[in-house]
């Protein structure tokens, strides 16, 4: 019995020791332990194994294992009168609630497993159930409650030496400083986090933390130290393809460029966005969402910007059915829990009206999800000038050649191009060259006006026009005018000493939509006309009729 005692305390230590690490194979050691106490009669193993089984479905985020495997453990250890088994399975149970965003149950657990630990020196277990009820409160925006909480947690493992929590604890507490613009302060306790991380080799909190170094000297204008922090934090990410992560340090690069560089604002901000889509990450999906209908509202691309509240929109929806879906879930856990005998047949009628309501979360969920990527797909603009991408346009003209009753209907298509816009970049930089684009691009939006068509760009300073419907002499006309107008923004820059403006070359096909039959003909008969108004001196409008 003695050998096989011995076992189980190695399986489970063993699982309690890679949970975080490797909790797969946890998962599979504490398995193996509960079976082998269950063969054995051994309850407090049993418990101990059921402990080690819910510490890792919590590494791999299976919520509702957690919870079952970690309440098994509380009711076992509570038979047994063993008040830390109690303790630390009470605080497994309130993580799981914490997770779930049901804040007061949380807390609850973690102050019930505090009044268990009391008069045992179990100091290791105290100081994380202190960390996790500054945890609550920081989420619920009490930060005086949370600051107590945190710095109790710090003062035991201080005491006690446990240096596996300390890092942890002091990011927490400099997350809150930093939230208060106590800069100073909040940077001595990333510091030491910083330092302690090195020591431990923790890739993503230590990248975590760095991110967070970057932001404040990002706060007090120290921009290279700042973009220093950023880029260490984003290739330790990159290294071990964690993307959550790498989300916040991509936002945090966009806001260094925002009044600098647009493009990389924007490049940087879509990066995020992706990432963010590919692992889920619902509540920062919707904050960049918010971001980027604010900027594109703020530059008057108010389609842009409604598209983008739309999928904020769609995203906020997901989280609250994600919420109600989760909270039913662990009501169904706590329902077979709960209760036994006569009123089995009672609760397993509730569960069936439970399993029928969270079917119905979950299907709304998933139609959610599919608005989200279809709007997604919609969302067809290109993001330095505001106007239809590329993609979008294509997309356009195919439904336009899809379509056989336009049959008879007169089309053309326009190619735009900036003259010389090399020479632009070269006198002003790519900085200016980029507002340049964005300036000519929304004076061609402007003339554009409500005609029936598309206005896009094509690509660098080629942009592309589609109208349906339009004659041929007030086409000539209708190109003529997007033609002065971006001669009118008067833009210039100098070359060979001499100061010349921004202008542009036009040239278009007109025809009846049953006279060619791909949309790759009138691309290459608009292209050859602007070849035409190129060579004819540029600034200039060459238009062929079929």
């Amino acid at each position: 019995m003695e050998l096989v005692t011995e076992q189980l305390m190695d399986l489970i230590e063993e699982s309690r020791r890679i949970a975080f690490q490797n909790p797969a194979q946890a998962f599979e050691l504490a398995h193996k332990a509960q079976l082998l106490a269950l063969e054995n009669n051994q309850k407090s193993s049993l418990a101990a194994a059921l402990f080690a089984m819910g510490l890792a479905c919590r590494s791999m985020t299976d919520l509702e294992q957690c919870y079952d495997h970690a309440y098994d453990s509380y009711q076992l250890y509570e038979q047994l009168g063993n008040n830390r088994g109690v303790a630390e399975a009470l605080n497994l149970l309130g993580v799981v609630y914490f997770y779930y965003a049901q804040y007061d149950q949380a807390l609850e657990y973690f102050l019930n497993a505090l009044f268990h630990l009391k008069g045992l020196e179990e100091y290791l277990i105290m100081s994380r159930i202190y960390n996790n009820i500054g945890e609550v409160y920081r989420e619920a925006n009490n930060e005086e409650e949370a600051l107590a909480a945190y710095e109790l947690a710090l003062e035991i493992s201080r005491d006690h030496q446990f240096e596996m929590n300390l890092p942890i604890i002091l990011e927490n507490i400099g997350e809150i400083q930093l939230k208060n613009l106590n800069l100073d302060i909040s940077y001595d306790y990333f510091q030491k986090s910083y330092e302690m991380l090195i020591e431990l080799d923790d890739t993503p909190s230590l990248a975590e933390v760095e991110n967070k170094i970057g932001k404040i000297h990002f706060i007090k204008k120290e921009y290279e130290l700042a973009k220093q922090f950023y880029d260490s934090a984003l290739k330790r990410l990159e290294h071990i393809g964690n993307k959550f992560y790498t989300i916040d340090v991509f936002v945090n690069l966009a806001e260094m460029e925002r009044g600098e560089n647009e493009s990389s604002f924007l490049e940087y901000l879509n990066q995020a966005v992706q990432h963010a889509e590919q692992v889920q990450a619902r509540k920062k999906l919707s904050s960049l969402y918010t971001m980027l209908t604010e900027f594109h509202e703020e530059k008057g691309h108010y389609q842009l910007a409604l598209d983008y509240f739309k999928r904020y929109h769609i995203v906020e929806q997901a989280i609250e059915t994600q919420v109600i879906s989760k909270k039913l879930e662990i009501i169904k856990i706590e329902l077979n829990k709960g209760f036994t005998g006569k009123e089995v047949e009672q609760i397993s009628k509730m569960n069936e009206q439970l399993e029928i309501e969270i079917a119905t979360q979950k299907k709304l969920l998933a139609e959610l999800e599919t608005a989200n990527m279809n709007l997604s797909d919609e969302v067809d603009y290109d993001e330095l000038t505001g106007v239809v991408s590329r993609k979008g346009v294509t997309r356009y003209l195919q439904k336009i050649w899809d379509e056989e009753s336009l049959l008879d209907q007169p089309i053309s298509l326009m190619m735009l191009d900036i003259d010389y816009f090399k020479r632009y970049n070269d006198y002003h930089g790519h900085v200016q060259g980029d507002e340049c684009l964005k300036q000519v691009a929304a004076c061609m939006n402007l003339t554009f006006g409500n005609q029936q068509g598309i206005l896009g760009r094509y690509g660098g300073e080629e942009f592309v026009c589609f109208t349906n419907g339009l004659e041929a002499t007030p086409l000539k006309q209708f190109a003529e005018s997007i033609r002065k107008a971006v001669g009118d923004l008067n833009l210039s820059y100098q070359f060979k000493g001499e100061t010349l403006p921004v202008t542009i070359s036009i040239g278009a096909v007109h025809c009846k939509r049953s006279q060619t039959s791909r949309v790759l003909d009138m691309y290459v008969m608009a292209d050859n006309e602007l070849y035409r108004a190129k060579n004819n001196g540029r600034n200039r409008v060459e238009i062929s009729v079929l």
